[in-house]
C-alpha cells in the first residue's frame, strides 16, 4: 500500500518591540489553541520552531504553556528547532553573531527542555550559499527551507519531496523541502483538503516526505471559507487531528531526526541567494514587481528556476531608511567587539545588539515591516543601548569620526558626546542620525514617502519624496511655493544643494565642530546663478547649532526663499505622545496642533516627546515664517492599506534678494532636554 511521511508544525516568533498586548492576543488567539489541539492528539508528533524572546515572553507571561511544552518534548511528541535567538535574517548579520544567536537560543532550549536542537528555521527562508559552515558549526544538522529554493537549485520532480545535501568549505547540512503546494491547501481549505492532498501524494518511496511548517498564526487566523473564527479557531486543528490519526495506516507524521535515522540523503545541490518566491518580487523596486509579474506571466507557467526576482538584500538600497539600521548594527558589532577586560560589560552590550538584530523592521512584506514606526525605534534604541555600553565611564572623551559609515563610498562625519551621537553626511551635509543618549532615542529615525506596486492614484496624489526626511537639508523654494506644494513634494527646488558633495574643512579640527562648505547653483528665470554654503555644525552637550555662511556668486543677483528642512521622528502624533508650541521674542510659548499649517512669525518651535519625557527645541536665530507638517505613509499591513505616521517636518523660511558678491548669515539650533 502507497504511504505517506509527514512532518508537520509550526513556526513561531514575535519581533522586539512587539507590546504585551499585542503578543498576548496572538497568544490567546493561536498559540494556546493550537498546543492544546496537538497535546490532546499524543500520537501525532509535532516540530516546532520558537524564537528566543518569544520563549522568554511565555515563560515570563505564561509559564504553564512552556511547562505542556517540556512535557511534550520528554514524551517524545515535539522536536524543538533551533536557530537565531532574536529571529535575525542570517546572512544579514556578522558571521560571529551569527554563531552566538544560535547558540543562545540552543542553551535556552538544553536547559529548559532538556535536549539541544539538532536542525535549525531559517528566519523567512533567507539563504545565501556560506550559511552550511556556519550552521554545522553551531551544531546543526538539518534545517528547511522553501521548495522554492529546490527548484532554483536545478532539483525538479521527486527531488522536491525528500531532503538533500548542501555543502559550504567542506561542512555539510541536510535540508528539508516545505512544501509550497502543502502548505497553501492548509491555509485556504479544509481538513478534508488537506487529506485528499496526502492521498494524491501517496507513494511506495520511502524516501518521500511531505513538510508542512507554517507560522503558528496560520493555523488558526480567520477566512478559508467560514472554517475558523477567531471565537472558534480549534475546531480546523482538532478535525486535522483527527483525521491525521484516523488515517494512521498510511499517513505516517514523524519528526525530522527520526525520518533521517532512516532515510539518509543522497541527492546534493547548492542553492543560490533567495527566498521565497513572494518575498523575491517584494525586493524589487515597484516598476521592475511590474515587469517581473508581467514576464511570468507571459513565459512562466507555474513556479520555475529560470526567471529570478530580487534577493533580500535588495531592500538595502530599495529602502535607504533599512540600510542605515544595517549601518549602524555593523558600525555597533565593531564597538561591541572592541570591549575588553569585562566579560559582563560585553555580553551585556552583545546582548543589545543581538535585539537590534531582529528581522522584522529591515524589510517590508506581507506586514507593515520597515514601516512600523515602533519596530524601528526599537532596533536603534536596542542598539544604541548597546554603544552606551561600551564606553567605559570616566574613559570615555567626545570626539568627531570620519568613516564611510552606510557604505556608500563617501565619507560620512560622527560625532560622539555625552548625551548626543550626531552624524552628517557629506551629500547634503545633512543630519542623518541624531541619538539622545540618555533615552536611547534616534530622533532622525523617520521614514520617507516612497511609491509601493499597491499604491494606487489616490494615495500617488499625495505625494512621494525625492529624498531622505533628515534635517538641516538645504532647499531654495521660489518665493511662490505654498505649503501644500512642499508637501505633496511639487515646489520645485531651485537650489542644487541637496545633491551636492560638502567638503570638510581643513586645519585644526576641533572635537565638538564640523565645518563644511559647498559650492552650487540656484536656479533663475534667466539662468542659474553661483552659490555658496559654508555650514558649521557645533556641538554641546545637549545641542546641536548649525550656522549657515551663504553666499552668491558673481554672476547675477538671486531672489529666493532658503528653506532647511528639519525633520524629528517621534512615536506618534496623538495628543498623548506629541504636542507643539511656537514661541515669538519672550512671549509666552503657543500650543498648535500636528496637522499641517503656517506659522507666520516664530523665533523657535518647541516639540514635547510625551512618550519619552523630552522635549526638543528648534531655535531660528531670527524670527521667520514656519512650515509645519506629518509626515505619513501609506502601508499594506495585517488589516489592509494603512496610513502611519512617520515623523514631523519643520521648515523655517528665510527670503533672499541677495547682489552678487552679498552674503546671509543664520543660526539654526536644536536642543534637547528633559521635560
Amino acid at each position: 500500500m502507497n504511504a505517506v511521511k509527514l512532518i508537520f508544525g509550526s513556526t513561531n516568533s514575535q519581533p522586539v518591540g512587539a507590546t504585551d498586548d499585542e503578543i498576548e492576543q496572538v497568544y490567546q488567539r493561536s498559540y494556546k489553541p493550537f498546543l492544546r489541539a496537538l497535546y490532546n492528539a499524543p500520537q501525532i508528533p509535532v516540530t516546532l520552531h520558537y524564537s528566543g524572546q518569544l520563549l522568554q515572553w511565555l515563560e515570563r507571561h505564561h509559564s504553564e504553556y512552556t511547562d505542556v511544552l517540556a512535557e511534550m518534548v520528554s514524551r517524545k511528541q515535539a522536536e524543538l528547532l533551533g536557530g537565531g535567538f532574536y529571529d535575525p535574517v542570517l546572512p544579514l548579520i556578522p558571521r560571529p553573531d551569527r554563531l552566538g544567536q544560535i547558540e543562545s537560543l540552543t542553551t535556552f532550549l538544553r536547559k529548559r527542555f532538556g535536549r539541544r536542537p539538532r536542525g535549525t528555521w531559517i528566519t523567512e527562508h533567507v539563504w545565501e550559499p556560506t550559511l552550511p559552515s556556519t550552521l554545522r558549526s553551531s551544531g546543526m544538522e538539518y534545517a528547511f527551507l522553501d521548495d522554492y529554493h529546490f527548484i532554483a537549485a536545478g532539483l525538479s520532480g521527486s527531488d522536491l519531496l525528500r531532503p538533500c545535501i548542501t555543502e559550504d568549505q567542506g561542512k555539510t547540512i541536510a535540508v528539508f523541502p516545505v512544501c509550497h503546494e502543502l502548505r497553501e491547501s492548509a491555509r485556504e481549505g479544509r481538513p478534508e483538503d488537506v487529506l485528499a492532498f496526502l492521498e494524491a501524494r501517496a507513494s511506495s518511496d520511502e524516501s518521500e516526505v511531505l513538510v508542512l511548517l507554517d507560522a503558528g498564526e496560520r493555523y488558526t487566523e480567520p477566512g478559508c471559507g467560514g472554517e475558523r473564527s477567531p471565537d472558534a479557531p480549534t475546531p480546523w486543528l482538532e478535525r486535522l487531528m483527527g483525521l491525521l490519526q484516523e488515517h494512521h495506516e498510511w499517513i505516517d507524521v514523524m519528526l525530522p531526526a527520526a525520518y533521517l535515522k532512516e532515510n539518509r540523503p543522497r541527492t546534493r545541490g547548492y542553492f543560490p541567494s533567495t527566498s521565497y518566491e513572494e518575498m523575491m518580487c517584494w525586493a524589487l523596486m515597484p516598476e521592475r514587481q511590474e515587469a517581473y509579474e508581467a514576464l511570468r506571466a507571459r513565459f512562466v507557467a507555474g513556479r520555475s528556476g529560470y526567471i529570478f526576482g530580487g534577493y533580500f538584500r535588495q531592500f538595502l538600497t530599495r529602502y535607504a531608511e533599512s540600510n542605515l539600521m544595517y549601518a549602524k548594527m555593523q558600525y555597533t558589532h565593531v564597538l561591541v567587539n572592541q570591549i575588553r577586560g569585562d566579560k559582563y560589560r560585553k555580553q551585556a552590550a552583545r546582548e543589545e545588539l543581538w535585539k537590534g538584530q531582529c528581522h522584522s523592521a529591515y524589510w517590508h512584506g506581507h506586514h507593515c515591516g520597515i514601516y512600523s514606526n515602533r519596530l524601528r525605534k526599537q532596533v536603534f534604541r536596542s542598539l544604541i543601548e548597546a554603544e552606551k555600553k561600551t564606553r567605559e565611564r570616566g574613559i570615555f572623551i567626545p570626539s568627531v569620526v570620519t568613516v564611510d559609515f552606510d557604505m556608500d563610498g563617501l565619507d560620512e562625519f560622527l560625532y560622539q558626546g555625552q548625551d548626543l551621537n550626531a552624524y552628517v553626511h557629506s551629500e547634503g551635509g545633512v543630519l542623518f542620525e541624531l541619538d539622545y543618549l540618555p533615552i536611547s532615542w534616534n530622533y532622525l529615525d523617520t521614514l520617507a514617502r516612497r511609491r509601493e506596486s499597491y499604491h494606487g492614484p489616490e494615495i500617488e496624489a499625495r505625494g512621494y519624496d525625492g529624498h531622505l526626511r533628515k534635517s538641516y537639508m538645504d532647499h531654495f523654494l521660489s518665493p511662490d511655493a505654498t505649503v501644500e506644494e512642499f508637501d505633496a513634494a511639487r515646489a520645485e527646488d531651485q537650489g542644487s544643494f541637496m545633491s551636492e558633495l560638502y567638503d570638510r574643512a581643513d586645519g585644526k579640527r576641533d572635537a565638538h565642530v564640523i565645518a563644511l562648505s559647498a559650492s552650487g547653483t540656484v536656479s533663475q528665470r534667466d539662468g542659474d546663478r553661483g552659490m555658496s554654503i559654508a555650514k558649521h555644525y557645533r556641538f554641546k552637550r545637549s545641542t546641536v547649532d548649525v550656522r549657515y555662511e551663504i553666499t552668491c556668486g558673481e554672476d547675477g543677483r538671486v531672489d529666493t526663499v532658503f528653506a532647511p528642512e528639519l525633520n524629528f521622528g517621534l512615536l506618534s502624533q496623538d495628543a498623548d505622545s506629541l504636542r507643539l508650541f511656537f514661541q515669538r521674542g519672550r512671549t509666552q510659548a503657543v500650543e498648535i496642533g500636528p496637522q499641517r499649517q503656517v506659522v507666520e512669525t516664530a523665533g523657535s518651535i518647541r516639540l514635547d516627546d510625551l512618550v519619552n519625557d523630552t522635549s526638543l527645541t528648534v531655535g531660528f536665530g531670527d524670527e521667520c515664517e514656519v512650515w509645519i507638517m506629518p509626515v505619513e505613509t501609506v502601508s499594506r499591513g495585517c488589516d489592509g492599506l494603512e496610513t502611519r505616521y512617520q515623523g514631523t517636518t519643520v521648515v523655517p523660511r528665510f527670503p533672499l534678494a541677495l547682489d552678487p558678491g552679498a552674503g546671509f548669515t543664520v543660526s539654526i539650533s536644536i536642543r534637547l532636554d528633559r521635560l
